[in-house]
């Protein structure tokens, strides 16, 4: 089983409490690049949800990683100048609002047209020749952002990610809406690519981890609530504790959806891709959950009722009439009605069990049932399902 720990990048600091929800309802683990001598701000949010999250160092990439971008600057520093050196600051725009840091942690430099990386995840070497050659600087804040043309960071901060999650089992995970990039054959030559584009290598649409990350996502939204902002982050962890056999499922289910999915990956409209996606969950996933919830219906608590010939009771209701039952028999036959009944909610209980534990859907039916709000109809009829079936 492949691992399903993620990496997330370029930032320190969770743009969105509701993504990373989301995230923590799928991935083992979100680990992020964390500086030993930074101290996080992060949210309410993200201070519960602390048991799926994980930190990893700058210093813990490979050895190789500063000697190759180092490479690539000495290569094609020249070059480079032209269109990221900073005495061109002049002619960038500021950031757009939806690429800016996070705001916890405070402003990262002063200059809103440059991206700013914090010094501990950028090697020595590595600095003094991006310094040397004009390309990135610190400024008076201080030292500890050293500031460059954004998508000169952008680049390098993948590339980090990329590095150490090959080296420590994980897989890259971003938040950005940015154009897709992948740097997995870490050389100058594939660096220059990315930020020059005039070399003669073949060019790559999405990875397979933006691929799988969106078409999770797609999925989970389809199911979850709208109002991710009121599910509390204790509820995601009983949900991902209880359900981690169906979570484990769904994890390789998705994997296996996506193996044959290489004409996706051509794909390098985001918007466009995410429709494609779309498509793929009406015509897979949403068919399965609509037989899975046919098949739980089969077996609900409605078949049960009949015993007793009764349309809709509430919880509490059947509860008492089963009590009843069993324990006085006061009318005739009740005793056998009532073996009766628990004999057949035996036979649904497998039913049921056998129906979730078979489908590679059974995660996003247990989000339905446990995490998307209800009105007290759906709550009578949720107990009422639970109580019956036992799950």
């Amino acid at each position: 089983m492949q691992s399903y720990q993620a990496l997330y990048y370029p930032f320190i600091h969770f743009k969105d409490d509701n993504w990373l929800k989301l995230a923590a309802l799928y991935w083992d683990k979100v680990a992020r690049i964390v500086p030993e001598d930074y101290t996080t701000e992060d949210s309410a949010t993200v201070k519960a949800l602390a048991p799926c999250i994980e930190a990893v160092r700058p210093h813990w990439a490979p050895a190789d990683f500063a000697t190759t971008f180092v490479d690539f600057i000495d290569q094609y520093g020249a070059k480079l100048l032209q269109l990221y050196g900073l005495h061109l600051r002049e002619q960038w725009p500021q950031l757009p609002a939806k690429e800016r840091p996070p705001r916890p942690g405070g402003p990262s430099g002063n200059d809103a047209r440059l991206g700013y990386i914090y010094y501990e995840k950028i090697n020595d070497n590595v600095y003094r020749v991006l310094k040397d050659s004009g390309l990135a600087s610190t400024d008076d804040r201080g030292e500890r952002w050293i500031g460059m043309h954004p998508r000169l960071a952008w680049v390098y901060m993948t590339a980090l990610a990329e590095q150490i999650s090959a080296h420590r089992g994980l897989r890259p995970l971003t938040d950005e809406t940015r154009d897709h990039l992948a740097l997995s054959s870490f050389t100058p030559e594939r660096l220059a690519q990315a930020l020059l584009g005039d070399v003669d290598l073949v060019d790559v649409g999405p990875t397979p981890m933006e691929v799988e990350s969106l078409m999770v996502s797609v999925a989970f939204k389809a199911v979850v609530p709208s109002n991710l902002a009121a599910l509390e982050p204790d509820k995601i962890l009983e949900f991902r504790q209880k359900y981690l056999p169906e979570r484990t499922a769904f994890q390789q289910a998705t994997a296996d959806l996506l193996k044959g999915g290489d004409w996706l990956k051509s794909i390098d409209e985001p918007a466009v891709l995410e429709q494609r996606l779309r498509d793929e969950y009406d015509k897979l996933w949403s068919i399965r959950l609509k037989d899975l919830h046919e098949k739980m219906r089969d077996c609900g608590v409605d078949a049960v009722l009949g015993c007793f010939n009764v349309k809709s009771v509430l919880p509490a209701g059947i509860a008492t009439a089963m009590a009843g039952l069993a324990l006085n028999p006061v009318a005739a036959g009740a005793a056998g009605l009532a073996v009766g009944v628990m004999s057949t909610l035996r036979d649904k209980r497998k039913e049921a069990l056998g129906a979730l534990r078979g489908s590679p859907v059974s995660y996003l039916y247990r989000m339905e049932q446990d995490l998307a709000p209800k009105d007290v109809w759906g709550w009578v009829r949720h107990g009422a399902h639970r109580f019956a079936l036992g799950v």
